[in-house]
């Protein structure tokens, strides 16, 4: 059996993972963590009382599992590295400072931080990389859309979309939108749009335009439970393995 805290456990995300954890006979829910003052703290959820004292949640745990901010985020994985514990960030929005400082953080166990734990977008990111290489002349477009509530944009999966191409082709720039009289298009460029509205749970567009033909890739998350059934493969992944940052690809043996 493996022992799972889950930080956020009141939010959208947190309530899927709680229950899905519930309906897996190989996991437990060990503990259920929420903000300092939210109003749900010491209320119940999967059993377990809600509680804002983290660094005694993660003491519990086999592998700390964290769908909140990156700042919170960061402060899970600092209290599962206390605790000598694995730990799991489905979090959105890290800067490349934040991004630094959570891996720096989780230096000393086994952790995995993903935009995306859908197996469609992680298999979406190598097919991305792939149609990168093989058509260096073709213009890039990354649509998103989510639902009107999200926070951050573009979502941290059209930016992780944006890097691959990046890394596939040295020498490109990331814009995010258009406005203006702005000339041609240049060669380089990938551009990023990020559309809200309605309850959109994600949906991600590649458009590589090129002359005479156009090829497209994507993908629709028609539930968040899609996202929580990733972290459940991560979770069985993580659990036991040597301290060191894995990644969607290892869990799905895409690497």
């Amino acid at each position: 059996m493996i022992n799972v805290v889950v930080c956020g456990a009141l939010g959208k995300m947190g309530r899927i993972m709680v229950d899905e954890i519930a309906g897996d006979p190989e996991l437990s829910l060990a503990g259920a963590v929420e903000a300092p003052g939210h109003p749900g703290l010491g209320s119940k959820i999967g059993g377990v009382a809600v509680t804002a004292d983290l660094a005694a949640a993660a003491k519990l745990a086999d592998v700390v599992v964290d769908f909140t901010n990156p700042a919170a985020a960061i402060a899970a994985i600092e209290a599962a590295a206390a605790a000598g514990k694995a730990a799991i960030s489905g979090a959105t929005g890290f800067t490349a400072e934040q991004l630094a400082s959570a891996k720096k953080a989780g230096a000393a166990i086994p952790l995995i931080i993903s935009p995306n734990m859908s197996a469609g977008v992680n298999l979406l990111f190598k097919v991305v990389a792939d149609v990168a290489r093989a058509l260096p002349d073709f213009d890039v477009e990354i649509v998103e859309m989510h639902h009107n509530k999200k926070k951050d944009s573009p979502s941290g999966t059209a930016a992780k979309l944006a890097g691959v191409v990046a890394e596939a082709r040295p020498g490109s720039s990331v814009i995010h939108g258009r406005e203006g009289i702005l000339g041609p298009r240049p060669p380089a460029e990938i551009a990023v749009h990020a559309l809200r509205g309605g309850d959109v749970v994600g949906e991600h567009a590649i458009v590589f335009a090129g002359e005479g033909e156009r090829f497209e890739l994507g993908h629709r998350a028609h539930s968040r439970r899609t996202f929580a059934r990733g972290a459940l493969r991560a979770i069985r992944f993580i659990h036991g393995k040597k301290p060191g940052f894995y990644t969607m690809a290892d869990v799905l043996g895409l690497a």
